[in-house]
């Protein structure tokens, strides 16, 4: 998963020998890139209100003047590129995008003093609405490009950009090279984020849109073409049909290297050992140099490239080496960087500290994954509020009205910190905060008994397929994100996961009775999950009854200040019901010590922390 003390992931070469291994090339270049920073300009944790284990984008600032510095002494060229998914991610990020954009934004000085050659567009960056995004992109010192993202009005967004480099020749004068640049996002980025976008603009696939795109600067005279590709290496199980995987893109003719992102993972290293086309060693997909930088400001990818011209003139990579360059505690954060955020980190750190009420019961999410817990319950009772009124008078409010609740920020890659936690006590703006991180707004969605069973069985398939006789098997399938994985409210229902992805629901039933496929409800849920967001299939948008323009933060304040019996467990909606008892391992945080016996159903053993810091709990369903 994660290892903050590890050494740089190199391929190939070290960089010490950079210029030695160019001897039998003309040119030199170093890429550097990063990648899914969501908005961690300074490490911070602004739901736990405490430090990280790096100092965000002021560390990977010190990590690029260190790069640069590095090429400056080989007489070798560089460019620094960010792959998307910058402008979302924490409580910073959200206080931003509600004030005025203009050259003093924080985001924009960091571009500004980093000097990034250009800048790509991911799914995340649209979160906080499109107009934001195009006002940021007018006013950015760099280029923000998305080849596949149309605006319908003239924007500064730019489909392409085509860099003019100064490449430093031995005994001659430097070489001017174009660079071509080329930014994709993933293709479900138009069903995911179809309400943001409606009337403004339009996501078209990006493969076939890549190749019109390639043509175009080829015949500008490109030297050489670089895609930023807001994708990942996706599993067969995750991404069956292969879309918004890097792979199928990297291959077109005409790319020269790929910087990937999106899934939150790392290239070279071992995070897509098995993977077709992809050489986790040499630091390639589909023989292209390719690089994937983490997230949360993890990593800095550096690229090397040795640069040959062939019969044709054409410019060609002849030799390459990758490096991911770790971001840990141990890099000074760029005092530059620090200044620029300080402001405005300052004043969210204020603001969500600020009391909204009291709670009588602690609220966590350690055991999320292996029963219903009281902070999913609360989310769904506030969802619940939300929904009764918006469909108050509606002919559909005689209808059962069921609710959501996902089990994100439950641990994986965000490692055994990345849960939530609020203790009795003070309810504090940034516990809201850690309930709802992403501000959807919350629709009343028609739905029938057999689009709530497979919604129920999609979640189900984050478990593994578990056996009897398997001692000590993970229940969770670390492949998929605990996000994927629902709790609904308003119906009783119980998972058998020794049984086959898809067929895992042993029993639903509303109010004692099995639910047929014709019958139907309301469901309380988010937008994001209206559009399939999770990679369901999305609901027509004749389906969604209301979409409230109440906050769930406000409702979640209200609910959470009620005395402690306005919390209700809900008879515990789910339940494991396997046909014997089968035994799994849980992955948590050591803070959940304490409260095992919230899951004493399941027969709780802790067995120790793993190489992560995770505790392992055996269960027994």
């Amino acid at each position: 998963m994660r290892d903050a003390a590890a050494p740089p992931i190199t391929a190939i070469h070290p960089h010490e020998a950079m210029q030695d291994r160019f001897d039998q090339t003309t040119l030199s270049l170093r890429i550097m890139a990063t990648t899914d920073i969501h908005m961690q300009l300074l490490g911070y944790d602004y739901l736990r209100d405490c430090s990280l284990p790096h100092n965000g984008l002021a560390g990977l600032a010190t990590l690029v003047d260190q790069a640069r510095a590095e090429a400056r002494a080989a007489d070798t060229a560089t460019l620094l590129f960010d792959n998307g998914d910058l402008l979302q991610g924490t409580a910073l990020g959200e206080t931003l995008s509600r004030s005025p954009v203009g050259p003093e934004h924080p985001v924009l000085g960091c571009i500004n003093h980093m000097s990034y050659d250009a800048l790509g567009v991911g799914n995340h960056d649209l979160d906080h609405g499109f107009p934001y995004l195009l006002d940021l992109a007018a006013v950015s010192p760099s280029p923000m490009i998305s080849t596949n993202l149309r605006p319908l009005r003239s924007s500064a967004l730019q489909a392409a950009a085509l860099i003019t480099c100064a490449c430093p020749q031995q005994g001659a004068a430097p070489l001017s090279l174009r660079i071509g640049v080329l930014s994709v996002m993933p293709d479900l980025t138009a069903q995911w984020h179809q309400h943001t976008l409606e009337g403004k603009a339009v996501v078209t696939p990006a493969r076939a849109k890549l190749r019109t795109a390639l043509a175009d600067l080829r015949a500008q005279g490109t030297d050489l073409v670089i895609l930023l590709a807001h994708m990942g290496i996706e599993h067969p199980a995750i991404d069956e049909t292969g879309e918004d995987d890097v792979r199928s893109l990297a291959a077109i003719a005409g790319i020269d290297v790929v910087i990937a992102g999106h899934t939150h993972r790392r290239l070279p290293g071992q995070d897509h050992g098995g993977f077709a086309q992809v050489d986790n060693i040499n630091s390639t997909i589909a023989t292209r140099p390719a690089v994937m930088a983490g997230y949360d400001a993890s990593d800095l990818a550096v690229l090397d490239l040795g640069l040959s011209q062939d019969a044709n003139g054409r410019w060609r990579v002849l030799t390459h080496t990758s490096e991911l360059r770790r971001n840990t505690h141990d890099i000074a954060p760029h005092p530059a960087i620090t200044a620029i955020c300080s402001t405005a980190h300052h004043a969210s750190r204020t603001r969500l500290a600020r009391p909204v009420g009291q709670t009588g019961r602690t609220l966590h999410n350690f055991f999320s994954l292996g029963a219903p817990t009281l902070s999913c319950t609360a989310v769904a009772q506030a969802k619940h509020h939300i929904a009764t009124k918006a469909i108050r008078g509606f002919p559909e409010a005689e209808l059962p009205l069921l609710a959501s609740a996902s089990a994100h920020t439950a641990g994986g890659f965000g490692g055994p910190e990345n849960f939530l936690f609020i203790p009795q006590g003070p309810v504090l703006r940034r516990h809201l905060k850690g309930l709802d991180p992403y501000a959807n707004k919350i629709c009343a969605l028609c739905i029938n008994g057999a689009e709530l069973r497979g919604w129920l069985e999609y979640s189900a398939r984050v478990f593994h397929r578990l056996s009897p006789n398997t001692p000590d098997q993970l229940l969770v399938d670390p492949a998929r994100p605990s996000f994927e994985f629902d709790t609904i409210y308003g119906v009783q229902y119980c998972i058998d996961p020794t049984r086959v992805a898809g067929a895992r629901l042993v029993s639903l039933t509303y109010n004692g009775d099995p639910v047929s496929n014709t019958q139907q409800f309301v469901m309380a849920t988010s937008e994001f999950q209206t559009t399939g967001g999770v990679g369901r299939a999305p609901f027509a948008k004749d389906r969604v009854l209301a979409k409230s323009r109440n906050r769930l933060a406000t409702a979640l304040g209200n609910i959470l200040t009620r005395p402690p019996e306005g919390i209700q467990q809900d008879a515990n909606p789910w339940r494991f019901s396997c046909p014997e008892p089968v035994q799994a391992v849980i992955c948590t945080t050591p803070q959940a010590m304490p409260y095992l016996k919230d899951i004493a159903h399941l027969s709780p053993q802790p067995l120790g922390l793993d190489g992560d810091g995770f505790l392992r709990i055996r269960l027994t369903l």
